[in-house]
C-alpha cells in the first residue's frame, strides 16, 4: 500500500476523509461475499506462511498499476472540480479535516467557500461509485478476486519480501 500512497497527493487524503474511502468498507467487502477463492496449481512457488504464489503477486502488482492510473485519473477529475469551484487544494484540505472532526464551524472560510466546499465535497462523492467500480475492474481483470487481493495487501504491509517482490513486478511493467 505504501507504493500507491507515495502516489497520492495531499488533498486526496481530504477527500477519503470526506467519505470515499467507502469503497473499502462497503462495496469491496460485498464483493468478497461473493466471490470464491481461486485455485491455486501446485506448480507454482508459493510464500509457505502465506499460500501467495508468484503468479498472485504478479497479479497483485498488475493490478495495483492499473490501480494507480484509476487514482491519477480521479485526483484529475477531483482537482477539476476544485478549479470550477474556485477552491484551493490546501483550503478544501484543510475544510476536509476539520468536517471529518465535526469543527468546520471553526474554520477561519468566507461564506462562498464553505459554499465551494460543500458543492465540491457533494460533487467528488457523487464520483465516488464510478471510482468504486474503476477500482474492482482494475483488481479483477486479470483474474483476481476481491478476496485474494485483500489477502496479499495484509500480507504486503506485513513482510518486507512480499513488498520487495511486489516492487519489483511493478517496476517491470
Amino acid at each position: 500500500m505504501n507504493i500507491l500512497h507515495n502516489k497520492i497527493k495531499g488533498f486526496t487524503v481530504a477527500i477519503l476523509v470526506v467519505g470515499a474511502s467507502a469503497f473499502a468498507n462497503t462495496a469491496l467487502a460485498q464483493k468478497k461475499q461473493q466471490q470464491q477463492k481461486p485455485v491455486q496449481p501446485a506448480t507454482e512457488q508459493t510464500t509457505p506462511s502465506t499460500g501467495i504464489t508468484d503468479a498472485d503477486l504478479k497479479q497483485f502488482a498488475d493490478a495495483n498499476n492499473r490501480l494507480m492510473v484509476v487514482q491519477q485519473e480521479g485526483e484529475k477529475a477531483m482537482l477539476a472540480i476544485l478549479a470550477e469551484e474556485k477552491l484551493s487544494v490546501e483550503k478544501f484540505s484543510e475544510m476536509a479535516k476539520a468536517h471529518q472532526q465535526q469543527k468546520l464551524g471553526e474554520v477561519k472560510a468566507t461564506p462562498a467557500e464553505l459554499e465551494a466546499f460543500n458543492k465540491s465535497a457533494q460533487r467528488m462523492m457523487a464520483l465516488q461509485p464510478t471510482m468504486e467500480q474503476d477500482m474492482e475492474k482494475a483488481i479483477v481483470k486479470d483474474g483476481m478476486t476481491i478476496e485474494k487481493y485483500e489477502q496479499i495487501m495484509v500480507a504486503f504491509k506485513q513482510d518486507p519480501a512480499i513488498q520487495a517482490k511486489v516492487q519489483t513486478l511493478m517496476g517491470q511493467k
